[in-house]
């Protein structure tokens, strides 16, 4: 009998038996001990395991839903704020009840970020919050360094609106890089990875 025969023969029994235990009436006993060992095995190993990575990330999850609505919210209140401030100091007004709200927001803000620091696991998370911070102050200290001046000619309305949008600019990268790295911690992927930080 050549080996091609006997290789065959061979594959023909292998499959004959798991047709024959597949349709049998009766399953043998190892088998079922074996299915009740690794069912136990499942449940007090990796059920646990499991569950613990789904509250992990569950927990993830709802820190990345909490603070990106919370710090949006709070970002836009404080941008419309800046913008409304910044016009009513070029045009003489009493301001300093809203750069109180401003300072106000910001510290609300830097209050947040803080909070924010023991769920990254990186340190660009960090540097992007303090980055933010620092940019926040630096908006504000715009407004205190055009306190009190006369805004009148085409030349001053000029530099003082560029001296605005500088500082306004200079907010958005530290911003984008916060929020992108809350959405790491929650494994989201809204862009490609600082595909809009890449930008001029």
């Amino acid at each position: 009998m050549s080996e091609a025969t006997e290789g065959g023969s061979t594959k023909g029994r292998r499959r004959e038996a798991v047709r024959t235990f597949l349709i049998g009436d009766r399953t043998p006993m190892w088998f079922s001990l074996f299915v009740l060992l690794l069912g136990a095995g499942g449940t007090y190993f990796l059920a646990p395991r499991v569950n613990a990575q789904f509250e992990e990330q569950k927990i993830k999850s709802d820190f990345v839903i909490r603070n990106y609505g919370d710090l949006r919210t709070k970002m836009k209140e404080f941008q419309g704020l800046y913008a409304v401030v910044t016009q009513r100091l070029a045009a003489g007004d009493d301001i300093r009840a809203d750069v109180f709200k401003l300072q106000e927001l910001t510290a609300r803000i830097s209050a947040q970020n803080l909070s924010l620091l023991p769920m990254f696991n990186t340190e660009a998370g960090p540097k992007a919050a303090s980055e933010l911070n620092a940019a926040l102050n630096a908006m504000i200290q715009v407004i205190f360094a055009n306190a009190g001046k006369k805004i009148d000619s085409d030349t001053e309305v000029a530099a003082y609106q560029a001296e605005v949008a500088a500082a306004t600019q200079k907010m958005v990268p530290p911003l984008l890089e916060l929020y992108i790295r809350i959405g790491d911690v929650g494994r989201l992927r809204p862009i490609e990875k600082n595909q809009q930080l890449a930008k001029p």
